[in-house]
């Protein structure tokens, strides 16, 4: 076959022009820092980077439900402990006023002392992380308790919250009436206020056996619901961690597939701009001069 001048000038441009495109393209890597830019660079690597950070995203979602509902946990552990505290010190209260010696005076400090906490369980019932009320259920956007101590919250609303966790539900939470209503559906308020009245008619009999026998369920849910939040509180580390490492290694792989390795791509920069050059130089002696060339 003939090999005219015209064939080959075709193919010294089109290698030169091939040449400047992939140096261009090694241009854009390096500066973007990443191998694929559209999707036909490489379609099956930008599907795969693009479902990695689909699941990138998903993960920090994930995060953000695990850090609110520590937020919550820790809120639920230190309010419940707080609780407790004040029905052991109720204990006392009503084991020292079920003397029936006690003067009226002693009765009146007692129970002011009583009254006094009862506002102070009615605050621990109202807390709040951010503009959350912890204890109200499922209608968090509202106190669960009156400032004269009545339960407001709907019994539907009384459940456990659900957030999702790398794919699964997470169920987590304590409502008012787990840990300030009686196996009898009195709340704490309400005893407290019986209470009361007891130490002015000054009756031991229902300090001793109405009001005692109240404060020892409201001890007892609050242990198994302190033990609930710990093993919430678990739960929820081992859930944090886990979106730890398989945001660390999705990230890891994510940077294997899309970015460039510089050193490596400088290296061919190098070597592209050196045969560009080399092609120059062979094509400016290789294509022979036209009359063109020599019109002044």
């Amino acid at each position: 076959m003939r090999i005219t001048d015209r064939m080959t000038s075709d193919r010294v441009l089109y290698n030169i022009q091939k040449t400047i495109t992939q140096i261009a393209k090694l241009h854009d890597e390096i500066s973007s820092g990443s191998k694929v830019r559209y999707p036909s660079d490489d379609a099956v690597l930008a599907t795969r980077s693009s479902n990695l950070d689909s699941r990138l995203r998903e993960l920090q979602q994930y995060e953000r439900n695990v850090n609110y509902v520590q937020n919550l946990v820790k809120g639920y552990d230190t309010s419940i402990q707080q609780v407790s505290e004040l029905y052991q010190r109720i204990r006392e209260l009503l084991v020292q006023a079920s003397n029936g010696t006690l003067t009226a005076d002693q009765r009146n400090a007692i129970s002011e002392e009583i009254k006094r906490i009862k506002q102070q369980l009615i605050q621990i019932a109202n807390t709040q992380v951010g503009s959350d009320y912890i204890f109200a259920g499922l209608d968090g956007s509202k106190p669960p308790v009156s400032e004269d101590g009545e339960i407001m919250v709907k019994p539907e609303a009384l459940r456990s919250r659900t957030t999702m966790v790398l794919g699964y539900p997470l169920e987590f939470g304590i409502n008012v009436k787990d840990i300030f209503v009686t196996d009898g559906n009195q709340s704490v308020f309400s005893l407290i206020d019986m209470t009361l009245k007891a130490l002015e008619r000054n009756d031991p009999k229902f300090l001793s056996d109405v009001a005692l026998a109240g404060v020892n369920y409201l001890e007892k849910s609050v242990s198994e619901n302190l033990a609930k939040v710990g093993a919430t509180q678990r739960m929820v580390e081992a859930a944090a961690n886990r979106i730890v490492d398989l945001n660390n290694f999705m990230t890891e792989h994510l940077s294997k597939e899309r970015d460039v390795d510089i050193t490596e791509a400088v290296t061919e920069l190098s070597m592209k701009q050196a045969v560009l050059n080399a092609a120059l130089k062979s094509a400016a002696n290789l294509l022979r001069s036209t009359l063109v060339d020599y019109i002044s």
